[in-house]
């Protein structure tokens, strides 16, 4: 099908996760299983997708996002900016059930090592104030379709802990559309209850 305005084509795509328990910034989301269904489209270097999860809050069953990306290369390194914005589900009409995101992100490879640098911040994260969280990481290829990987983050927020997370695991490719992780989370504040401890997490990825 042509493109109008000389535009590039599109490339629709989906994907499902599903974790023995959600993760995110280090912290667990989820009692049990997480699903992430994610629905995108590429044109060019742009992505625009929305993406669904749930989690274990008292506030919420979920939270919906709906994002915009942008990827371009410096040399030998990958940099993305996007912007997400996060609507929590099942809240109804609660006034701190909306938020922006905004990221950036470098990867660069040196032979089987692959860096990479995130920062996620948030002008209002939902009923707190301004959050930053800041992750750097190493992944290491040891097979055609195997990688280790490490990472080390530090999230601080306004009305909220600030702590330092850490994790490790192992990521094998199997048939090409179909992720295997394993991989061991840890935070420095793990007397503040369940969701900083450490823990083993299982997860998949499909893609179509």
């Amino acid at each position: 099908m042509p493109v109008p305005f000389g535009l590039p084509q599109p490339h629709p795509g989906f994907e499902i996760s599903i974790a023995t328990r959600g993760m995110s910034q280090g912290l667990s989301q989820t009692d049990g299983i997480q699903i992430i269904p994610r629905a995108f489209v590429r044109i060019g270097p742009i992505q625009l997708g929305g993406q669904w999860r749930n989690v274990s809050n008292p506030a919420a069953n979920g939270v919906a996002a709906f994002f915009a990306r942008v990827s371009r290369r410096a040399g030998g390194t990958q940099i993305d900016l996007g912007a997400a914005y996060r609507i929590r589900t099942g809240t109804g009409a609660h006034p701190d059930s909306r938020a922006w995101e905004f990221s950036l992100g470098a990867r660069t490879i040196l032979g089987k090592t692959a860096l990479r640098l995130s920062v996620e911040y948030s002008p209002r994260e939902f009923e707190h104030g301004p959050a930053l969280y800041i992750e750097g990481g190493a992944t290491f290829g040891v097979g055609r379709a195997t990688s280790v990987s490490v990472n080390l983050g530090r999230r601080e927020s306004e009305g909220g802990p600030d702590y330092t997370s850490f994790n490790a695991g192992i990521t094998r490719i199997v048939r090409q559309r179909l992720s295997l992780d394993a991989r061991y989370y840890e935070t420095d504040r793990s007397a503040l209850g369940a969701r900083y401890r450490g823990r083993i997490i299982l997860a998949a990825r499909l893609a179509f």
